[in-house]
């Protein structure tokens, strides 16, 4: 059954779909070697991983300083003190192996990493204030571990539609209902996630960089930027522009030299037959003369008033215009020249 052009866009929403060609595509290429190698840049594409024991030691590393760093932002933030948050989200932890581990997946990528947390603390926290509106919500009660239940899903769609799905943040969708301490930040805990997520994947770059590759791409890996000027476009689709406008160029320059085979093969064929007929024609010509030159000397005698313009001497007989006056000297060379070229003809 064909889907109308309403039901398609909804049936496979896709968010990347319309705002794709307004992203500008990677840029890192025209910032100084050091800064974008730390931002993941490589003139050469991606770069091969390291032995598996450098791996290792900067996971290792990477998550004891990723972590400490988001504790210390917690703890001693004159921004976030005040509002007494956690020393840690529980749900950061598992974003540290996803963003110091497992670094090429595409759950580990800036975009997933920062908005997946960030939509599922604020599908989280809305979830619970739903909830709160309950006289009956109490910590404990039924209603924190349906509220958190509810959330969670929430997150996951929310993730889903935007193409920022990062499992983690189911942890983060579930804290906003189950801990008692981040239900009372309220929609501040939205801000203390974006913070971690934010911190995490700082110390990802300087980390990762170090001896592998992070992030594999900003925002995705589709091609950027169509809509905007060519200088803007992903590095990907200004290549795929650029073969395709090849290969354009190279169908035109095909189909123009077929044409031009085609009316040189047409006027050589044209040039042959009018060669052929020529020949035809002086092939009928040469017996003609030969068939009236023959029953004009029958009796081997020297015809006048020729309608041909030049004088014919061959071994059937002689031929001379009309308009031609010969003396008997002349009649006598030719008329030796024909009696030679007929006893040539006799002895073959």
């Amino acid at each position: 059954m064909a889907q109308s052009g309403f039901a398609q866009h909804v049936l496979h929403f896709n968010p990347d779909r319309y705002l794709n060609p307004f992203i500008p595509g990677n840029q890192l290429s025209r910032l100084p070697r050091p800064i974008s190698h730390f931002l993941g840049y490589r003139p050469n594409g991606s770069s091969p991983e390291p032995v598996p024991i450098l791996q290792w030691l900067s996971a290792f590393v990477a998550t004891i300083a990723g972590l400490c760093a988001v504790a210390a932002a917690y703890t001693h933030s004159p921004g976030l003190d005040k509002y007494q948050p956690p020393v840690l989200i529980a749900s950061l932890g598992a974003t540290a192996v996803l963003d110091y581990n497992t670094i090429r997946s595409p759950l580990s990528q800036p975009r997933n990493a920062i908005l997946g947390h960030t939509l599922s603390a604020t599908m989280g926290v809305a979830v619970s204030k739903l909830f709160q509106l309950s006289p009956h919500f109490t910590a404990g009660s039924d209603l924190t571990w349906v509220s958190a239940a509810i959330g969670c899903g929430a997150a996951s769609v929310v993730m889903s539609m935007t193409g920022t799905v990062h499992p983690p943040g189911g942890a983060t969708a579930v804290l906003a209902s189950s801990d008692a301490g981040i239900r009372a930040l309220g929609w501040t805990y939205i801000a203390v996630v974006l913070v971690g997520a934010l911190i995490m994947n700082v110390v990802a770059l300087l980390f990762n960089n170090l001896f592998r590759q992070y992030p594999v791409y900003w925002w995705t890996s589709a091609d950027l930027g169509s809509k905007l000027p060519v200088p803007l476009q992903s590095k990907a689709l200004r290549e795929a522009r650029k073969m395709s406008k090849g290969n354009k160029d190279a169908e035109k320059a095909s189909a123009e030299d077929e044409e031009i085979d085609e009316s040189h093969g047409a006027k050589l064929e044209k040039k042959v037959s009018s060669t052929d007929s020529d020949r035809t024609l002086q092939r009928h010509l040469s017996k003609d003369d030969v068939s009236s030159t023959a029953s004009d000397q029958e009796d081997g005698r020297l015809k006048q008033g020729s309608s041909y313009p030049e004088i014919q001497v061959n071994a059937f007989g002689l031929s001379i215009p009309s308009h031609i006056t010969l003396s008997q000297e002349e009649e006598r060379v030719l008329k030796g020249l024909q009696a030679r070229l007929e006893n040539s003809q006799t002895s073959d």
